[in-house]
């Protein structure tokens, strides 16, 4: 198949950005054409000779229009090229199927914001033109679906749920083997219960709860271990702050608990790699991926009171919690699972253009 993934930036940091060049590997693995459109580049990465790229230089048109002018000019270039399959991951309206990582919409209202802004409205028009466009949508969870049901009155049965896909060669509980090594590798205190934050948004991933429930938790055998992007300003003696960590399989096993109170995460991959590293989680009912979280692999709070995480946390410290070894699997959270699942509807669609051109 002629495949066009469209997205805004191609560069190497981002969980969509990566994402899109691990679509690009794994449908040249399957034998299809690739073909990439950006309006935004990095001019280090070389792509390999039998991937297309067409880049659309935006940078004289007002940033906060040039999606609308990018959307403008894929829709003369699909037009034109008759691809089999385009699968885009940004806000665009001429794709056979698009992801849906988040809305603004949503996002706006977990802040109790209206979109006032040009920004805003604009990301809300191609949010709407998206999503009420002819192709598929690939919501990351059922949250995402019932908010762009609700919020952009889109019907349901235009909406699939595609779990963002992990990488189960990566995050496996076969990691917690070296468990007591990686634990001095980051200097985990031994004497105490290590509650894992991992993100690069702290403040809407709920940081700022976490150093007040740990403020109240200093005499506790617990210690709370951030990493990620983000400045963090506390002086608590049982919070540590290691930054960026690349090996973040690495922190999964070595930690007790990944905690999540975010105020707003359409799914939270870190929930789905957590567990699949053996590790359990404490998360807020704002992360889309509770879903897949039961009391087997850990606790989801439906508030906000540092009180009751306080409780919660130590709560966890006493329970056994018993993930299955095959969770991955059940959940269809592999990569492999979530690339079937593109490419059969990307095959549906190749016959029906097929179709379409047929002679009547």
């Amino acid at each position: 198949m002629r495949i066009a993934l469209v997205h805004t930036r191609l560069m190497r940091r981002g969980g969509l950005e990566r994402r899109l060049f691990t679509y690009m590997e794994e449908f040249r693995k399957a034998g299809h054409q690739v073909t990439i459109i950006v309006h935004r580049r990095d001019r280090n990465i070389q792509l390999p000779p039998d991937v297309r790229l067409i880049y659309w230089n935006l940078n004289l048109i007002p940033k906060h229009f040039r999606i609308i002018v990018f959307d403008h000019l894929l829709g003369k270039l699909v037009k034109k090229e008759k691809f089999d399959f385009v699968f885009s991951l940004a806000r665009t309206s001429h794709q056979d199927a698009v992801l849906v990582p988040g809305n603004h919409l949503g996002f706006l209202k977990s802040k109790g914001r209206e979109p006032k802004s040009i920004s805003d409205k604009v990301q809300v028009m191609m949010d709407r033109r998206a999503y009420h466009s002819p192709g598929k949508l690939l919501a990351c969870s059922k949250m995402m679906k019932e908010e762009v049901m609700e919020l952009y009155h889109v019907p349901a049965e235009k909406i699939e749920i595609l779990y963002p896909p992990i990488d189960h060669t990566k995050f496996h509980s076969g990691l917690r083997q070296n468990r007591w090594q990686l634990r001095r590798k980051y200097q985990f205190d031994d004497q105490k219960k290590t509650f894992l934050f991992v993100s690069s948004s702290h403040y809407r991933k709920g940081l700022p709860l976490l150093l007040e429930v740990f403020s109240e938790l200093r005499d506790a055998p617990m210690e709370l271990v951030i990493a990620g992007v983000g400045k963090v300003s506390t002086s608590l003696p049982n919070v540590k702050n290691l930054g960026f960590i690349r090996e973040t399989q690495e922190l999964y096993a070595a930690a007790d608990f990944l905690v999540l109170p975010a105020i707003y995460e359409p799914f939270g991959q870190v929930v789905g790699e957590a567990i699949m590293s053996g590790t359990p989680v404490i998360i807020s009912h704002m992360v889309g991926a509770k879903e897949i979280v039961s009391n087997k692999e850990g606790i989801i709070l439906p508030h906000f009171q540092p009180r009751q995480w306080r409780e919660a946390l130590l709560e966890a410290c006493e329970r056994q919690f018993d993930i299955s070894p095959d969770f991955a699997a059940e959940h269809q959270l592999r990569l492999q699972d979530h690339i079937n699942h593109i490419l059969t509807y990307a095959r549906e669609i190749q016959h029906h253009k097929r179709g379409m051109e047929l002679p009547h």
